[in-house]
């Protein structure tokens, strides 16, 4: 599959005062692009300056933007005009293959636990229960009041009952559409997939809803924090794909919402992000993650779904970014009966997990067959079929918003709040089911996370400096060092070259090229044959010039 994007380039500006970016003398200009920073949120953080020298992200847009096939090549064009000084990447549209899973009359997906009829049914608000999350017996003790939450999604539905009681679209922004309207206006598309943000809301901070399903009942608070401020940030129209730029934008915006990216604010700064869309690896949004974990807020990503097939994964196991991210809260699912969402059911949608090192920082949250808000069915419409690890991902979210309302105020607003809040995850987590390769540390366990003596254990170990930083994202893809025999990258045009061949590799449909990218992520080592026979099936994919030639490869 072809990387397509749409004409603009990323740009990290190396080590220059942000003052002059757009002055006469400005280090950088591509003939045909305006410049302007890729978010203004940065410059409300405390330790930015704009006369000192620093590395800072530009947004290219060319007069129109057009449809660019060869992506890179355009990216490695502008790099190569200022002799690779500074580094260069491609917006490019992140799509993940899909087959649409079947509907079942009885409203459940009957691959799956429960199995029970549509006339039994199951309460709608089953994964909230104390033998599950647990999060209606905390009701007493956390809710989320006071904490900020950053919804990254496709946005909500005014009129839907399950919006959440402290939503503030007034302070979201439509990064898609280019607008101050937060709202899902409901495009229908091959790939577009309209009322999944009104869904995942739900699940994070759901109002008080009355459902029946069956003979079951629940009345409640749908959302697993229900009295949470959430900021609604629309990246896409469809969960299944999402421009590098709209979500680069999402989670800078984050640091001072307002309902304008040109007047940030940072006294609406989030504590949490939630994300439930993913993709490929890029530069930019390795180093808004870091941005944001610096600065203490949370960030919860779901890992991604595939498909159970005979010949090949379409969509590879493997855990999308930016949740593979090292800095990123990885969500996994688990299910009815606390197993690994996944299945060898041909054609069945299934969640994603690996490799190992991504494993050491995921948890599982309840998927499938949870509840699902139908934005279309207002005021109270909702399915029982709510899957994916769109579904797990706000319930960890909200997890991690009950546990910063408790125990913030005694930990610094930086990086170590975020480790804190992940280590009682973590910790707290239900792993009477090991499968740390599919599950990571087990399954989320609301009353056990917030535990008071848990959480002094923990903020002892963050006060007396025993609390470690998660090593700084970057994108990094072993198999294209492992290819050409060469270590980490030391300059931005090997970055570049590093980056390319990893959105390449993971977007292929080359069976063998991916298990030999999963090897290398795994410490295998090649031999000097399987080298050139990888840089051969490199070389067949859709690749840059620059890079075609640096393969040695006609």
């Amino acid at each position: 599959m072809a990387l397509k994007g749409n004409g603009q380039l990323l740009v990290k500006v190396r080590n220059q005062p942000f003052a002059v970016l757009f002055s006469a003398t400005q280090p950088f200009a591509i003939p045909g692009y305006s410049l302007e920073p890729l978010s203004t949120a940065v410059q409300t953080r405390p330790q930015f300056t704009a006369a000192a020298a620093a590395d800072h992200w530009l947004l290219a847009k060319p007069a129109t933007l057009v449809d660019d096939l060869a992506p890179w090549d355009t990216a490695h064009a502008a790099a190569s005009a200022h002799n690779y000084a500074h580094y260069v990447e491609p917006d490019i549209l992140h799509e993940r293959s899909t087959i649409a899973p079947g509907k079942f009359d009885h409203g459940l997906n009957g691959d799956w636990p429960p199995f029970v009829d549509a006339t039994e049914g199951i309460s709608p608000g089953w994964h909230l229960g104390a033998n599950f999350t647990g999060f209606e017996s905390v009701r007493g003790l956390a809710t989320g009041k006071g904490v900020r939450v950053a919804h990254l999604d496709t946005g909500y539905t005014p009129g839907h009952a399950s919006k959440p009681r402290h939503l503030r679209p007034d302070l979201g922004y439509d990064y898609w559409g280019k607008n101050k309207n937060p709202i899902d206006p409901g495009e229908r598309g091959v790939l577009d997939q309209p009322g999944h943000g009104t869904a995942t809301l739900a699940l994070l901070a759901g109002n008080t809803m009355d459902l029946t399903f069956g003979l079951q009942h629940f009345k409640g608070d749908i959302g697993g924090a229900p009295d949470a401020e959430v900021i609604p940030i629309r990246i896409s129209p469809s969960v299944v794909h999402v421009y590098t730029s709209t979500m680069a934008k999402g989670l800078y915006d984050a640091l001072g919402p307002s309902g304008d990216p040109n007047k940030p604010d940072p006294a609406n700064r989030c504590e949490v992000v939630s994300i439930s869309h993913g993709g490929l690896p890029t530069e930019s949004w390795a180093d808004a993650v870091n941005t944001l974990y610096d600065d203490g807020i949370v960030i919860v990503a779901a890992s991604g779904d595939s498909y159970q097939l005979e010949v090949a994964d379409i969509a590879t196991h493997f855990t999308v970014y930016p949740s593979a991210f090292n800095r990123v809260l990885t969500a996994v699912g688990a299910t009815f009966d606390n197993l690994p969402y996944v299945t060898d059911k041909f054609g069945r949608m299934q969640g994603c997990w690996g490799p190992e090192t991504v494993m050491e920082k995921a948890v599982a949250g309840y998927t499938p067959n949870v509840v699902w808000m139908k934005f279309d069915d207002c005021p109270s419409g909702f399915e029982m079929d709510g899957g994916g690890t769109s579904s797990s991902t706000p319930q960890i979210a909200a997890a991690c918003a009950l546990w910063l309302e408790l125990y913030r105020g005694q930990l610094p607003s930086d990086w170590t709040r975020v480790e804190a809040c992940r280590l009682a995850l973590f910790d707290g987590a239900n792993d009477a089911h090991p499968n740390k390769a599919q599950m990571g540390w087990g399954i989320l366990n609301v009353p056990k996370m917030l535990d008071r003596d848990l959480a002094a254990k923990i903020i002892a170990k963050a006060t007396s400096g025993h609390l470690h930083q998660s090593a700084q994202d970057s994108v990094s893809f072993p198999f294209w060092r492992l290819l050409m025999g060469i270590g980490p990258p030391r300059s931005d045009e090997e970055r570049m070259y590093e980056a390319e061949v990893a959105q390449v590799v993971l977007q292929s449909t080359n069976v063998e090229l991916r298990r030999a990218a999963a090897e290398a992520a795994a410490g295998s080592v090649f031999s000097v044959a399987e080298q050139a026979h990888y840089r051969a099936l490199l070389a067949r994919e859709e690749i840059s010039s620059p890079l075609r030639k640096k393969i040695g490869s006609p």
